[in-house]
């Protein structure tokens, strides 16, 4: 029921958009160099094993230090050698509209080039190894007018996109080459032997120049199309206001895999000059396949109705819906919805407003007691200004009153669940003297006849208004969201053996929202100043968890998606009885000086499950804030938009900011702040260890406050005068620079707040445009 971008009544508009952009990480990790992964690496080992012969001897890290034999001693910066600082991406756009009283059209196209955010050696092949993509789509649509009565609306949307990347293709390969970058330290090998042989050792066999340039690549393409059109016919010569509404449409979306990959040798030198090989060398290979083939169908037909009548106005749409989704590539039967729908909408006077809507939708999914679910909402306005009384009150311009009530619905659940399912478990079961194997079955899903709607219960009041001749405005909105019947596992599930889930979750959700704008001229210069601010905090009302033998350990009651884990105390230091504190052997590893300690909930002198408990909010944000600035001076725009976030945390972790995970790790900036001797509490980081269980399950230690205040965009325009683009048959030129994620000011430091947990994901990123709109 959304509408898309149409074309208008008059002579040919045409528009053209170009852009080119160059964009470079945000933040990236500050990895140590090879002189000082050696001496840190030395540390962790004696912290570890304090008899044991340091790896690094002082020759082989002044070496590193040096410089002097990069084959043998190398010192290789990952990041900087094979991580884009500039990408370079560009997007052109043109739109053509247009129209007269019998046909009015919109056409528009747009292609978008990214090149890649690897650094590729371009000789070592004569395809594209890089992780680049473009997307090409195109949208029209034509309005059509048959006499007085008969509409018909047309459209249509067509998009390519198609992905590259080094190697097999995987939906992580953009993760997994960041991962390999992070995790591989500075000293681990050369990137090229002396010999010209691709370096690696039997703890690196993924030399990333290697896998960037040398094992082929894949290429992801999806094709999607949609269409659908409306016929409305007008009744009025039977029933004035009357019309019969229809629409039949589809989208659908193809997924198909290119791999051309192969593998390739590495060459690790030994002390006496020799070389040892991992992996070979094979021919590239080829192999492709349809992923997915997704269609959707969506048709309705119905009536609609308006009318005034005197102060009384009325608008009502009354419609069934039917939707089939199904998946080309899978056996599974379509899956169908359908069911009526409907709105009112009444004015009075233009001062009271009464909006009614339902939806009583059905879906095969559940079982027939449920298959249909009721969902109706209702709200209401008051235009005070509007009112007579109102009328002396010269410096409100508008005052709106609203409040809304309804019951919306989600469905949950995967395929037919309310069904048993039985699997073969081929020959499996042997009978007779000599056994023979027989074909069985087993039960592989339990029925679910409990299954129904989720059903979420939504209250929002509101208050709209603008003072000092439109000058002033604002808004301001208070809601709360009530969801039950969620789908979730059951407590019984421990018991039984397998995972049982119920439609007996609640959730709640409330908050408020706030805008306020002002809008001003002062002779030639044009400005405005926009902030937005909403809050929202939820808890989880009840999951049915089992069992918890202590109140803490519950995560009903807490947000949705805390984070849960062990209390960090204090770090362990040199004057701590560590014997005769509470037993963390549990948690794997050794306890010793500068280890992490933490806190025995329960007072049983050991740390283990019941004393986990909520000990952070979840990545989400509970705040959220907005400033625009914007302002016009005689053809010069410029407008800077900051956002910021607050009530979220990060959760520090893995290659991003552990020092030498799984033992082969690297180590940063941050791991010099460590904990040693006579560093009490003061220290930034704990000891340094290989291996220690102990200091890396979760915990609150790790938890960071990810409040962030963004410079979000900036762009600067500037609009030739009319005077000098008509003469050369241009209505309309804009030429225009803009910056996006500029700055930022957190607490997260080693990634940017508001990537993923553990960081070892592509970036966010900075990006400088420069672009030109002309329009005909």
């Amino acid at each position: 029921m959304i509408n898309t971008k149409r074309g208008k009544e008059g002579k040919i508009k045409v528009s053209f958009n170009t852009e080119t952009s160059f964009s470079q990480p945000t933040r990236k990790p500050k990895y140590l160099d090879a002189y000082q992964y050696g001496l840190l690496y030395n540390e962790a080992q004696l912290n570890d094993n304090p008899g044991a012969t340091p790896k690094y001897d002082a020759a082989t890290l002044e070496a590193y230090r040096s410089g002097v034999n990069p084959y043998k001693y190398p010192n290789v910066n990952w990041q900087d050698e094979f991580l884009k600082n500039n990408n370079l991406m560009t997007r052109n756009n043109i739109n053509i509209s247009g129209g007269g009283e019998t046909a009015i059209y919109y056409v528009s196209a747009n292609y978008l080039y990214n090149s890649g955010a690897f650094n590729v050696d371009r000789n070592a092949n004569t395809y594209n190894t890089n992780t680049s993509g473009n997307v090409m789509n195109v949208h029209g649509n034509v309005q059509l007018n048959f006499g007085k009565y008969l509409k018909v609306n047309t459209d249509i949307r067509a998009k390519r996109e198609k992905r590259n990347a080094p190697g097999a293709w995987s939906d992580d390969y953009g993760k997994d080459l960041l991962t390999n970058i992070y995790s591989t330290p500075f000293n681990a090998h050369p990137i090229m032997n002396e010999d010209g042989s691709i370096a690696g050792t039997s703890d690196y066999q993924k030399n990333l120049y290697g896998v960037l340039n040398h094992s082929g690549y894949s290429i992801w393409e999806r094709s999607s199309i949609s269409s659908y059109i409306d016929i409305a016919y007008d009744l009025s010569r039977w029933v004035k206001g009357l019309s019969i509404e229809g629409r039949a449409g589809f989208n659908t979306y193809t997924d198909f895999y290119t791999n051309r990959t192969k593998k390739f040798a590495m060459y690790q030198l030994m002390a006496d000059g020799s070389y040892s090989q991992f992996g070979l060398d094979t021919e590239i290979g080829n192999s492709g396949e349809y992923k997915q083939i997704y269609r959707n169908f969506d048709h309705n037909i119905g009536l609609r109705y308006t009318g005034d009548f005197d102060k009384h106005s009325v608008d009502a749409l009354l419609l069934f819906d039917r939707q089939q989704v199904m998946n080309a590539q899978s056996t599974q039967l379509t899956q169908n919805f359908q069911g009526p729908k409907g709105s009112v909408s009444y004015r009075f006077n233009n001062t009271y407003l009464a909006d009614f809507s339902f939806s009583y939708q059905g879906s095969e999914q559940y079982p027939k007691k449920d298959r249909y679910g009721f969902f109706p909402s209702m709200a209401l306005g008051w235009i005070v200004s509007n009112e007579s009384f109102f009328k002396n009150v010269d410096f409100v311009n508008f005052l709106k009153v609203r409040g809304s009530y309804g019951l919306t619905g989600n469905h949950v659940g995967t395929y037919f669940d309310y069904l048993q399912a039985y699997t073969s478990t081929g020959n499996n079961y042997y009978f007779g003297v000599n056994p023979g194997g027989q074909t069985g079955f087993y039960e592989s899903k339990v029925a679910n006849p409990s299954l129904t709607w989720e059903k979420v219960r939504q209250a929002n009041i509101g208050l709209d208004f603008s003072m000092l001749n439109n000058r002033l405005s604002a808004s301001f909105d208070y809601f709360i969201e009530k969801n039950k019947d969620i789908l979730i596992q059951n407590a019984i599930s421990v018991m039984y053996g397998a995972n049982v889930y119920m439609p007996e979750g609640k959730f709640e959700n409330r908050g408020y929202e706030i805008q306020l704008g002002w809008n001003d001229r002062i002779q030639d210069f044009n400005y405005y100043i926009n902030l937005n601010y909403s809050f929202a905090k939820n808890k989880i009302v009840y999951q049915n968890e089992e069992y918890r033998q202590y109140p803490w350990m519950y995560h009903t009651g807490s947000p949705l998606d805390s984070r849960y884990g062990y209390v960090f105390d204090r770090y362990f230091t040199e004057n701590d009885d560590i014997a005769s504190l509470p037993d963390q052997s549990l948690l794997g590893g050794t306890r010793q000086p500068g280890d992490l300690k933490y806190k025995d909930l329960n007072d049983d002198g050991v740390i283990d499950e019941n004393d986990m408990t909520v000990i952070g909010n979840p990545k989400a944000p509970q705040g959220s804030f907005g400033i625009g600035l914007g302002g016009a001076y005689k053809g010069f725009d410029l407008n800077i938009l900051f956002n910021g976030a607050h009530g979220g945390t990060s959760y520090l972790s893995d290659y991003t900011y552990w020092a030498f995970h799984n033992k082969t790790g690297n180590v940063m900036e941050h791991h010099l702040g460590r904990w040693t001797p006579g560093s009490g509490q003061s220290a930034s980081y704990p000891r340094l260890s290989l291996s220690n269980e102990n200091n890396t399950v979760t915990s609150s230690y790790w938890v960071k406050d990810n409040t962030f205040f963004r410079l979000k965009n900036v762009e600067l325009g500037y609009t030739f005068p009319v005077q000098i683009t008509q003469k050369v048959g241009i209505s309309k030129a804009r030429i225009f620079a803009s910056g996006q994620n500029l700055l930022c000011w957190d607490k997260v430091d080693v990634i940017d707040p508001e990537l993923e947990d553990g960081g070892c994901a592509f970036p966010i990123q900075r990006t400088i445009t420069a672009g030109l709109n002309i329009v005909f």
